[in-house]
């Protein structure tokens, strides 16, 4: 335990032992503006590329900066993902069947996720939400990451990174981190960005996953029914029926006329299960609401706003059919447990923490400028709509140094084979 306001969960160290991939902790600051207090340990995993190993000296480095906040990077690729089969657990998608052909990956568990790197006890009703948003916001995230860098990258060995859906913000803050090792380039894909309208994204969101609700209307005409059906299922069983809801993370997602049937697979795999095979799947599916996203999204994207009083104007202003997957609707029932997270919940919304610092539009810029930057924009993006990204990325533009490109695969695009080939290419061509 880190401190009383910020109870943690012990790590089985033989998380390091592993047959294909090298893993490591690296020891940092809790609290970066107290460099001599106390400290935790954040782990990092250098994936092996395609027919080599981690040590595999002809690949350079890219660091992943995975999305969230509150998210492991156990979610990006699980501690056991079969090397043997190149397939992962449940059949879930597999992020890196792409990327190792052209690098070696480095997966960073972000410090306080349920992954290994100081993992927050979210059950105990000791905890400081404003401790958290304050300690474990993207700000020491982009810290934690130069660490890393340092940790395995050589003294002027190239490397890159990919700064992923909320990576874009400590990615952002590395590039104007003091003295931090400057990348041969950096990729923004589907990224968030700093100084962003907190109201605007709400609408532009909402609007998008209202498209995609229809588009799926469209390509399975008697979904409202499957849907409704599902609902009534769960309320059978006595399950949270807001785990439908939760099922917008697959809005979109995936290769264009592919993610509509894997919503269809999901819903049909929910009808034959039990009430803890469908809580454990969702929860594994990141299709529950999470405390920790909740303070974080706070603190790092909505300066002012909590994702509930958020969801309450977009509800509001953009209706849904009762039949769609609302991902407002999950939102609601954030720690709704009757109990000290209810409380905790009910405090942050009358009183959001303070957000997260970032460095000044200038400081940002002249990061950019020491290195190159590629924006990606993706279609059928659930979370990041790609015009309202393109007016965003306009102000972070330098020429000569800065990129943005249009992607198919929604939210995961820079995953899929054209975002491989994609940075491959930007990442062939001369400064």
């Amino acid at each position: 335990m880190t401190s009383h306001a910020l109870p943690t969960k012990a790590v089985d160290r033989s998380v390091l032992v592993h047959a294909h991939e090298r893993r490591g902790f690296v020891t940092v600051p809790l609290d970066y503006a107290e460099p001599g207090a106390a400290t935790i340990e954040v782990l990092y995993r250098v994936l092996p590329p395609h027919g080599g190993t981690p040590d595999d000296a002809s690949k350079p480095f890219v660091f992943v900066i995975n999305g969230g906040p509150g998210i492991s990077a156990r979610f990006y690729r699980p501690l056991d993902y079969d090397y043997a089969k190149q397939a992962m657990p449940g059949g879930g998608f597999d992020r890196f069947v792409f990327l190792p052909q052209s690098f070696r990956v480095v997966l960073i568990d972000q410090r306080g996720t349920d992954g290994s790197s100081a993992p927050l006890d979210m059950d105990d009703a000791r905890l400081d939400a404003r401790a958290v948003g304050r300690l474990y916001s993207s700000d020491s995230v982009a810290r934690d990451v130069r660490a890393v860098i340092e940790t395995l990258a050589a003294p002027g060995e190239p490397f890159y990174i990919i700064a992923q859906s909320y990576g874009g913000l400590p990615g952002m803050q590395y590039l104007a981190l003091d003295g931090a090792p400057v990348p041969a380039g950096i990729v923004f894909s589907s990224s968030a960005l700093p100084f962003e309208d907190p109201l605007a994204n709400t609408r532009a969101r909402r609007n998008e996953q209202l498209r995609l609700n229809l588009q799926l209307r469209q390509a399975v005409p008697d979904i409202a029914q499957r849907i409704l059906a599902a609902r009534a299922h769960l309320a059978a069983l006595g399950a949270e029926a807001t785990i439908i809801d939760g099922m917008y993370v697959l809005l979109g997602k995936g290769v264009p006329g592919q993610w509509e049937p894997g919503v269809v697979a999901r819903l049909e795999r929910l009808m034959g299960q039990s009430k803890a095979e469908i809580e454990a799947e969702a929860e594994a599916g990141l299709e529950t609401p999470s405390l920790l996203n909740y303070i974080l999204s706070s603190v790092n994207f909505s300066p002012g706003y909590t994702d509930r009083t958020l969801a309450i104007v977009g509800s509001r202003e953009i209706p849904f059919e009762p039949w769609m997957i609302d991902e407002h609707e999950m939102i609601m029932r954030t720690g709704q447990d009757g109990g000290w997270r209810e409380a905790m919940v009910a405090d942050l919304d009358r009183h959001p923490p303070e957000p997260t610092p970032f460095p000044s539009l200038e400081a940002l810029r002249a990061g950019i400028a020491r290195t190159r930057a590629l924006f990606t924009a993706a279609d059928n993006d659930a979370f990041v709509p790609a015009d309202l990204y393109r007016e965003v990325v306009a102000r972070f533009e330098v020429p000569g140094h800065t990129e943005i490109r249009a992607l198919p695969g929604g939210h995961n695009a820079i995953f899929h084979a054209p975002g491989h080939e994609a940075m491959v290419a930007w990442a062939a061509q001369k400064a």
